[in-house]
């Protein structure tokens, strides 16, 4: 008679501060204290959250399951493996708690943070788990001044940055969420493009990647990822070659931008998606980027000066498993 397997410990780290996250406490707290192989740490801060991933290390969990948004998860990557808190890296989860979770929704994980951590206990008590891993290779990200890297899987500047600024006031002022923010963010910046006028102030950048460098240039968007979907499930993402990082820019003065634009969000280029008409899209593992401004990692923003160039490189892959089919 053979006899199951020991089901996973699951530690979760609950960022308190996440937007999501304030209104749903109470359902998730209540399903932790149901289930005898969950373990939790609350934290308010990174010290905090440090102690707690050092404290799941000594409880032995086989997942991580990480109750916030991109934010919290970007710091969450960075601690991990700036600090060397795991031997081995444990499988993560993601329960989308943050005002913005574009990570959970691109591994499949868009549920409220209860009710995926209880798919996901249940998919573990029926041995399902195996199928519902997503493998993602991290960016890791250094610049002037960082003592270590920072990690994450999505990042922009240009039009991102400033899109991802009018998301922010679209939060606070009236309480938009998941992808109603960036969406708000997106069909700000987007709809004066599709009738010629241009609401982006353009960002003069120096770009490099993998020791192929592109003239110096005004940009109205510089994205990159290692997600295969972006919020409405967009990837604007055309380029070939074996490289783990995805870039697409956009030239100031795009031409035939009405033309291009929708295939282009759906990684579907047309004959007038051309570096010639400002749009460009590669696939690389070094990526260097000189410039001045706000650049966006997973929601949070760095300020670059020019002479200071920000500098990519394809990171390790860390496996996420999901509750959901």
């Amino acid at each position: 008679m053979s006899v199951a397997p020991p089901a996973p410990r699951i530690g979760v780290l609950i960022n308190r501060r996440s937007g999501r996250n304030r209104a749903s406490l109470t359902d998730l707290r209540h399903l932790i204290v149901q289930s005898p192989d969950v373990v939790a740490q609350e934290t308010l801060g990174q010290a905090e959250a440090l102690e707690a991933l050092r404290a799941f290390n000594d409880q032995g969990i086989d997942i991580l399951a990480i109750a916030g948004g991109d934010g919290t998860l970007q710091h969450v990557f960075s601690l991990m493996l700036n600090e060397r808190v795991f031997p081995t890296l444990p499988l993560l989860a993601v329960l989308p708690g943050g005002t913005t979770n574009m990570i959970g929704y691109d591994i499949g994980a868009a549920r409220k943070p209860a009710k995926e951590l209880a798919a996901l206990l249940e998919r573990a008590r029926t041995g399902r788990l195996d199928e519902a891993r997503v493998r993602r290779r991290l960016i890791a990200v250094h610049r002037s001044g960082m003592a270590a890297p920072a990690y994450g899987l999505f990042g922009g500047g240009a039009g991102v940055y400033q899109g991802t600024m009018i998301s922010r006031r679209s939060v606070d002022r009236v309480g938009m969420r998941d992808a109603a923010g960036p969406l708000a963010g997106l069909v700000s910046l987007l709809g004066p493009l599709m009738i010629g006028r241009n609401p982006i102030k353009p960002v003069a950048a120096r770009i490099t990647h993998d020791d192929i460098a592109d003239e110096p240039r005004d940009y109205i968007a510089i994205v990159v990822s290692t997600m295969e979907r972006l919020i409405l499930g967009l990837s604007p993402f055309w380029g070939t070659g074996s490289g783990a990082i995805r870039l697409t820019t956009v030239a100031a003065k795009p031409r035939r931008f009405s033309r291009v634009v929708l295939p282009a969000l759906n990684g579907r280029p047309t004959a007038d998606t051309t570096p010639a008409n400002g749009y460009r899209s590669v696939n690389a593992d070094h990526i260097e980027i000189d410039m001045t401004g706000g650049f966006v990692l997973d929601g949070e923003v760095l300020e670059l000066e020019a002479g200071q160039p920000l500098r990519l490189d394809a990171g390790p892959e860390v496996t996420f498993v999901r509750g959901g089919d």
